[in-house]
């Protein structure tokens, strides 16, 4: 009851906001050191420091003042290093290197002080006393180590050497692939399952063995099975997203490790068939492996510039080749934030013509699910596809157009006008997205709308006929974040746009009003499209009103919209604005010089 009362803990604290939980901190620490120091069972104890664990990690800040008690209690455990080498207290040991590193990182480096270096000296010695490949202590020494690289930055350049070795040698397993046919055949393999060519007659009885066997899984192929040993894959995720934590800590004092990772493991990463966790985390390693480059080097340094151009061309590969959906938006994450990382002009023509293959392939494949799904919906109600399945798959596919968009916008961020004759690949594309019903569709095409006014300037007139129209319809659009694109559109044309754009900026003034004045403007998702409206009228006065007729009564009209109080994009532009209306018209109402003095009686400033 008490170790299932604690783990109970663990589940609401790892939800709960720091602000819930410090008005029972005094209560909840004080009753599970009592199940940690009095004569209770060790599972009970394990338990207890997870827990403690996992406060910590919620609470923050607010749990500095138990470090005192606590900390010399954990030091206490993890110096008595024959106690841990019992194989029946070696779980213990690991609960309080765990619990130690996440009060460390809670409570941050100046509060940890000299204990901090104590704590990674303790680490280092549990970790030449662990020996045996079944002893926790292993799997939990790396995530404490990631811990503590992000507790003491630079710091922990020292310890690096003695903790990359094993991290490196995990995070380059390879999948452990066993053919089941009464005999076992292994292999390593480096890509997909169609290689393994063996006529298989599976034994029953062995069969069923390995489906209980944990760590194991069975895959059917052509009535064969495949066994994957999911543990291993396990720890290799585990290795990448270390790896990650580290590059993304120490940034140019990764470098020494950048090149090697890169070849032998991100990259081989991402194309690990095996596990898509691998591949996700493999996705996240690249972009900091390029920034670490670019912090030792510079971001016009040789040295980024030859690996960027070895790994770009891979990485487009990855976005044509990815099957799951969920991972192909983590593969665009990675290359919009490699590009972000390897900065202005780093894609050729050729390099563009790439991703706009493998994007046009992703936007058919998605239209081509929309239109199952629209089907689906037709059939009765018994024979459609499982509702969460689907909701699932909604949501993987807007997460996926997310993603694109950032693609895009990036791509258009660093490359201008440049990459316009390979986007114009996609306007039949785009047509049919601005034009759909769905509205997920019409948003990545007002995205893409508002990234070609914004970085092509006055280049974005010869779209016209493509963009107007949408622009004005999305003001008057149901969803909110639509109405929000095409209000920001509007503005972005009016301030980058030049004088082709006066005209069409100066009729759509009536539809951003609409936009401001709908019933529920001000709540929820709809404040933010009405804030855009707002902002982006006060562009078109600012930047482009030739075309604006009676512009002091716009100017009166605006003046209702505000406040502008979400939208941290938006509020410079109206308040920028207003502060220029101020400016302008705020002397005339002013009294002169001669009217401030002093109040003899009160001693202060008057007018």
């Amino acid at each position: 009851m008490q170790s299932h009362a604690a783990a109970a803990l663990v589940n609401f604290c790892e939800e709960a906001e720091k602000e819930i939980l410090e008005p029972y901190l005094d209560e909840l620490l004080k009753r599970l050191l009592a199940l940690l120091t009095n004569d209770s069972k060790r599972y009970v104890q394990e338990q207890a420091l997870s827990t403690i664990a996992t406060i910590a990690d919620s609470a923050e800040q607010a749990f500095g003042r138990y470090y005192d008690h606590l900390m010399p209690l954990l030091f206490a455990v993890l110096n008595h290093p024959q106690d841990s080498q019992a194989k029946e207290n070696r779980l213990l040991n690991a609960k309080a290197m765990e619990c130690a590193t996440l009060i460390a990182l809670a409570v941050g480096r100046e509060r940890l002080g000299a204990d901090a270096v104590q704590l990674v000296q303790v680490l280092g010695q549990i970790q030449t006393s662990v020996l045996d490949p079944d002893d926790p202590q292993g799997s939990y020494l790396l995530h404490c180590w990631g811990r503590m690289c992000r507790v003491m930055g630079n710091d922990f350049l020292p310890y690096l050497p003695a903790v990359m070795p094993p991290l490196l040698e995990l995070a380059r397993a390879k999948a452990d692939v066993q053919l089941l046919d009464g005999m076992t055949y292994s292999r390593y393999l480096d890509h997909c399952l169609p290689v393994l060519t063996w006529t298989i007659f599976v034994d029953e009885d062995q069969l069923a063995s390995i489906e209980q066997e944990e760590g194991w899984e069975l895959l059917p192929v052509r009535g064969k099975y495949i066994g994957i040993k999911t543990s291993a894959l396990d720890d290799k995720y585990m290795a990448i997203e270390l790896l990650v934590i580290y590059a993304q800590q120490l940034e140019a004092a990764f470098e020494p490790y950048v090149l090697p990772v890169l070849k032998e493991i991100a990259i081989p990463g991402l194309r690990f068939f095996f596990n898509d966790a691998v591949r996700v985390a493999s996705a996240k390693l690249v972009p900091q492996l390029l920034n670490s480059i670019k912090k030792a080097h510079g971001p016009q340094s040789p040295q980024l510039a030859d690996i960027w151009q070895s790994t770009v061309g891979k990485l487009l590969e990855d976005l044509a080749q990815e099957p799951a959906v969920d991972t192909l938006a983590e593969m665009y994450q990675c290359f919009y934030e490699s590009v972000e990382v390897v900065g202005q002009n780093c894609l050729s023509q050729e390099t563009m013509a790439h991703f706009i293959s493998a994007a046009e392939s992703s936007l058919r494949e998605y239209q081509q699910r929309h239109e199952s799904r629209l089907i689906e919906a037709q059939k009765p109600e018994e024979e459609r596809e499982d509702s969460d399945d689907m909701m699932y798959a909604i949501e993987d596919d807007q997460t996926l157009l997310a993603d694109m968009n950032k693609a895009f916008h990036t791509i258009f961020k660093n490359q201008g006008t440049s990459f316009l004759p390979q986007w114009e690949r996609l306007i039949s594309l785009y047509d049919r997205f601005i034009n759909s019903s769905d509205p997920s569709q019409r948003q990545w095409a007002l995205c893409i709308i508002d990234d070609v006014l914004e970085f092509c300037g006055p280049e974005a007139w010869k779209y016209h006929a493509h963009f107007t129209g949408p622009l004005v319809q999305g003001l008057a659009d149901k969803i909110p974040a639509n109405r929000q694109a095409a209000a920001y559109g509007v503005g972005i044309a009016a301030k980058n746009g030049g004088p082709a754009f006066s005209e069409f900026v100066a009729h759509t003034i009536r539809q951003l009003f609409d936009a401001t004045q709908l019933p529920k403007a001000r709540q929820d998702d709809h404040v933010f499209a009405t804030e855009n409206a707002c902002a982006s009228i006060a562009k078109i006065l600012h930047f482009n009103h030739s075309k604006v007729p009676d512009v002091q009564v716009v100017v009166n009209h605006w003046i209702g919209t505000l406040p502008v109080v979400n939208d941290d994009e938006a509020a410079p532009y109206a308040y920028g604005f207003l502060t220029e209306l101020i400016d302008r018209y705020a002397p005339a109402f002013l009294p002169s010089r001669t009217n401030v003095g002093i109040d003899n009686t009160t001693g202060k400033t008057r007018r």
